[in-house]
């Protein structure tokens, strides 16, 4: 019955437009109806820009295919992951060209990659038959972001990016181009994973994510300067953009996110949260 009920949803969710199931979404989490007069939350505006049809101008850079040659004029392809393939469909993969590790990863959402630690684990038709699973699937329908709906449904293989203490996620939530804070998430492999924030200049913020644990405070990167040039080029063009890096000996882009979190993230003390969502203007800006 359970599958039944998430199937039936997910149909009915397909049928009801955006602007009455993003409201619904709203009034689920807030227990209050979204109101544009009473944007005060970080929350709040996400549920805003939702509501805007401007977010569809954004699919070129949600698009993690089409975005490296974004980053590319503004950065350089020295940041980008090595491209190994792309697919169109299922068949275009095959596991013998490929690298003994890599990454898979579906060009449009959330949530939809694999990472290949060793390739003899694995074989063609398994791949193959999520490769086909991710290309059929509809993120924007199960979202309702609208930056994901126009996006043209590509599978790609990127270098796997070694780490000697896990991978962390960098994230640089950036307002008119200038970098409010930075989250950093740790341990995103196991059931222990943390966040942390730090300034522009590497201080502790004392934030959290309503959910989410703390970690030990890290020692600054040695690059993180270089990271710093990076996430400014990149936001630049933005009211508002979450740059996502993975820095390492080397710094990595990972990907351009305008509604984090579907609108679902709540910042720790309260008043930080709505100073955060105070700076973020209803209008967008996009010069990309």
């Amino acid at each position: 019955m359970g599958l039944f009920l998430k199937l039936l949803k997910n149909k009915l969710k397909v049928l009801i437009p955006d602007s009455i199931y993003i409201r619904y979404e709203y009034l689920k989490l807030h227990r209050k109806f979204y109101s544009k007069k009473k944007v005060l939350t970080f929350s709040d505006r996400i549920f805003s820009w939702k509501l805007s049809k401007k977010l569809t101008d954004f699919s070129i850079f949600v698009d993690k295919y089409k975005v490296r040659a974004f980053v590319a004029d503004r950065c350089g392809e020295k940041y980008l992951p090595t491209l190994l393939k792309t697919c169109t469909v299922a068949e275009d993969f095959n596991l013998t060209e490929m690298p003994d590790k890599f990454v898979i990863k579906l060009n449009n959402g959330s949530g939809y990659n694999l990472v290949i630690n060793n390739k003899n684990d694995h074989c063609n038709a398994e791949i193959r038959q999520l490769i086909t699973q991710w290309l059929k699937s509809d993120f924007y329908a199960i979202s309702k972001e609208k930056q994901y709906k126009n996006v043209e449904q590509l599978v790609i293989c990127e270098e796997f990016i070694e780490s000697t203490d896990g991978l962390k996620d960098y994230k640089f939530y950036c307002i008119e181009g200038a970098i409010e804070f930075v989250q950093v998430i740790s341990q995103r492999a196991s059931n222990k994973q943390t966040h942390n924030y730090y300034s522009r200049l590497w201080q502790p913020l004392p934030i959290l994510r309503a959910g989410c644990d703390i970690g030990e405070v890290e020692l600054k990167p040695k690059n993180f300067a270089e990271a710093v040039v990076i996430v400014e080029a990149l936001s630049s063009s933005f009211s508002f953009v979450r740059v996502d890096l993975y820095i390492q000996d080397k710094i990595y882009f990972g990907e351009l996110t305008f509604t984090p979190g579907n609108g679902y993230i709540k910042f720790l003390p309260e008043q930080f949260d709505r100073e955060l969502a105070s700076k973020m203007k209803l209008a967008f800006k996009n010069n990309g």
